[in-house]
């Protein structure tokens, strides 16, 4: 199937929809309208939350029907009450009124949002709707895109696709995520576009955001602001949030493809000790299987995988292998053998399997739409869990193909008819599958790993709205380029709007040679990435920490020291995405809605406490930098500076400008190689710095590997600051717990810096280490096993 260009300019003939009548379901949870033509329904649905959900039916809801499987969404619908009147109908429940006109065009009034939907346009299977959008209103999220942040001004298709390379007019790309954020300063909304099979948003209209899909439901939910926060938390709630992952997930990762043997990477772990190089992770790409066969060791080159991973855990490394979704046809392979027996396999209308070639030559590919073949496929990670693999890589899941080598067949067999799945007893073509393949494949991944107790890590290219239950996201095979580097900030961030919070680019560059100071400025921001890891492709140049020269050795070694440092924080963080969706990674209209932060894409916040403005331009050593409203603090020049503000700041190759909130609370670990180190604790601090000013933080600790957390073996302890009249109040208590104790030993609060030439004097519930004269900082140390605690700092001339 071609896919369209464009939904504001049409080229095929469209049929508009009018609406004949309107009747409430008996238990008044449903609207069902028709359409003049006998064929056409829709139904609405508003929720408690504010959320109003519009189908337009059209055939199967691959969509729903796969999805009832693995998630439901927590939600009560509210009954809603009808009125007629001339122009159409009027729906009301709770704060919420829908009028449904008989022109074709339904508006939706939420307590805070407003939502116009028109044009509702049909042209055989395709179906597609305007939304009104003023040209004030900016357009984020839809998942991994390339260019700026704000999307508005370009046509967008959702379809998984293996993009490589891709540039900055590259689209689509691996993950589809159908998901709009609509913003401007006076408020937000969404739109989920529920529908895995292609779907289209065009924004080339400055007052109109069109909406399509090529098959299936245009099946909308209009999601209420008026924060992005608000928008962000309630698409997870439909979509699920982010599980904890096991820490090692937040350590740093090194990938090649390929380390080509056993004593390569053994070799590999013990350097990055030797260098004195924190590390939790290394990856085996496809070269460590026999003949690219998934779920195999290449017997020459890993005869023996334990012996491995072992001795990688005694240096506190994890291994994380690749696994493709192709399958070998290969008769004597056992892999293949069996699920030909158990019909695992994708196939066509007639009954053949489907076969294309990938990396091991002409393959077959799971099923994942039956729920036996995922059962199947999770149960051949036991070989890899029992060889010591502590998580999964899952690429090529778009699913990439490359056609079964005959004469005359497509590239893209995709987008042929003909290839089903099988779901509970119904077909349903691969064209409404597609998007959610790696999906379903992560949800089986994550099901198999799970069953041992411990928590899974699942690192996948490809993905769909709800990725995230299961996976971390990486953005694919980017190149070692400036404008890659630069590209990396808006790709991320909209992924994080897009509810996938563990997300980060190849650190360097995939593909290509980076050069010393684009490693050096990669490496800087990527620490400050949610997902952190470094690869590159096979026959480029090496692209580990000390293949750059002392200089950028030192630089690499020292940022990666400070991603280690700050672990406890970025772990407060993770627990806040699981609980509400809420990226770790934002961008700066999270906090400030001004119209000049609203397109910022160069500059970011790591949780609500730290602004990182990483160089992404060769050769520079300076960069303008905007600030917020409120006073900030410069930790490289310790200045304090007094927002909002536009300035130019110096950049040398050893810095990356860094800017800390007043009221910041950072908890601090001692250095550590590996988060190994901490035990069966999660990141636990050692310092706890409190800037001056006003804030709070959740410090979450559990213990970091099982899913224990999940029934409340966890500790959670409120940390405040408040800044009034000369004097700071820093508070904690613990708010849960459970049986989960606070690791032994004091933690030294360091609290500043203070103006220049001032005496603090300290009160409460610590002891004082160090205050000295005219001290800039203060430290106590303090217990916190206590359930409550305060710590008084009054600033005397």
């Amino acid at each position: 199937m071609k896919p369209l260009k464009s939904l504001s300019a049409p080229d095929i003939p469209l049929t508009c929809a009018q609406f004949s009548s309107l009747s409430l379901s008996s238990d008044h949870e449903r609207a069902i309208i028709t359409g003049e033509a006998h064929d056409e329904r829709w139904e609405l649905r508003l929720a408690d939350s504010g959320v109003v959900h519009l189908t337009w039916h059209n055939g199967p809801d691959a969509y729903e029907w796969l999805t009832r499987e693995l998630y439901s969404w927590p939600e009560t619908m509210t009954r809603m009450t009808m009125e007629s009147n001339a122009a159409g109908w009027r729906l009301s429940g709770g704060a919420m009124t829908v009028d449904v006109l008989k022109e074709g065009a339904i508006r939706v009034q939420t307590l805070t949002t407003a939502f116009s939907y028109s044009h509702f346009y049909r042209h055989n299977h395709h179906l597609r709707c305007a939304l009104q959008s003023s040209a004030q209103e900016h357009l984020y999220g839809l998942g991994e895109k390339v260019g700026a942040l704000d999307k508005k001004g370009r046509f967008w298709t959702q379809w998984a696709t293996d993009a490589v390379p891709h540039e900055d007019h590259t689209d689509p790309l691996y993950q589809a995520i159908p998901f709009a954020l609509l913003g401007q300063s006076a408020g937000f909304r969404g739109v989920f576009l529920a529908n895995s099979g292609r779907t289209y948003f065009d924004a080339t209209v400055p007052d109109t955001l069109w909406i399509g899909v090529d098959d299936g439901p245009l099946s909308l939910y209009s999601i209420p602001g008026p924060t992005p926060q608000n928008v962000v938390g309630l698409y997870t709630e439909i979509t699920g949030r982010f599980p904890l992952p096991p820490q090692y997930a937040l350590g740093f990762q090194q990938s090649r493809y390929s380390y080509m043997d056993q004593r390569e990477v053994l070799k590999l772990a013990q350097t990055f000790r030797e260098y004195s190089l924190p590390l939790d992770v290394i990856y085996l790409d496809i070269d460590y299987m026999d003949g690219y066969r998934v779920f195999t060791f290449n017997p020459q080159t890993f005869p023996d995988p334990k012996e491995l991973t072992s001795a990688l855990s005694q240096l506190g490394v994890s291994v994380v292998s690749i696994i493709d979704p192709g399958v070998k046809a290969d008769c004597s392979y056992s892999v293949y053998a069996e699920g030909r027996q158990g019909r695992h396999f994708m196939e066509y209308l007639n009954g053949e399997e489907f076969h294309s070639q990938v990396w091991p030559g002409v393959c077959a590919f799971p099923d994942f739409a039956q729920d036996e073949t995922r059962k199947w496929w999770g149960s051949l990670h036991h070989a890899l869990v029992t060889a010591g693999i502590r998580g999964i890589w899952n690429d090529m899941n778009e699913p990439a193909w490359w056609g079964d080598g005959s004469a005359g067949t497509s590239c893209h067999p995709d987008e042929e008819g003909g290839i089903i799945h099988h779901a509970r007893g119904q077909e349903l073509p691969h064209r409404l599958v597609h998007n959610m393949y790696a999906l379903l494949e992560a949800h089986a991944t994550y099901d198999a790993l799970a069953s041992s107790g411990m928590r899974p890590f699942i690192l996948s290219r490809s993905g769909f709205s709800g990725i995230q239950r299961y996976a971390a996201v990486w953005t694919g095979d980017n190149s070692s380029r400036w404008d890659h580097l630069a590209m990396a900030i808006p790709m991320c961030l909209n992924l994080g709007l897009s509810g996938i919070p563990m997300v980060g680019p190849d650190i360097a560059g995939f593909l290509d040679n980076a050069s010393p100071e684009l490693y050096a400025r990669w490496i800087q921001a990527g620490v400050f990435f949610p997902f952190v890891r470094a690869h590159s492709a096979i026959g480029t140049d090496r692209h580990e920490p000390w293949s750059f020269g002392d200089e950028v050795l030192d630089i690499a070694r020292r940022y990666i020291q400070y991603r280690y440092r700050l672990l406890p924080y970025w772990y407060a963080l993770l627990y806040q995405a699981h609980l509400s969706g809420t990226p770790l990674m934002r961008p700066m209209f999270w906090d400030d809605p001004s119209p000049e932060f609203m397109t910022v894409d160069d500059q970011f916040f790591v949780g609500d406490a730290m602004l990182v403005a990483p160089v992404v331009e060769e050769g520079a050593v300076s960069r303008p930098v905007s600030l917020p409203s409120g006073r900030w603090y410069d930790p490289w020049r310790g200045q304090w500076l007094e927002g909002p503000l536009r300035m130019t700041v110096e950049a040398p190759l050893d810095q990356l400008p860094l800017f800390l909130r007043a009221g910041a609370i950072l908890p601090l670990a001692d250095l550590v190689q590996s988060t190994a180190e901490w035990g069966h604790t999660s990141p636990w601090p050692a310092t706890i710095w409190v800037i001056p000013g006003d804030g709070a933080l959740d410090l979450y600790a559990d213990d970091g590997y099982t899913n224990q957390y999940s029934t409340g073996h966890y500790l959670i302890i409120r940390f405040t600051v408040r800044e009034s009249a000369g004097t700071i109040r820093i508070g904690w208590s613990r708010q849960q717990g459970g049986d989960f104790l606070v690791p032994p030993g004091p933690v030294v609060l360091k609290a500043g810096p203070f103006p220049p030439g001032v005496l603090p004097r300290i009160t409460g519930d610590g002891h004082v280490l160090q205050k000295g004269e005219k001290s800039l900082f203060a430290y106590v140390s303090v217990d916190l096993s206590q359930q409550t605690g305060t710590v008084d700092i009054a600033l005397q001339p």
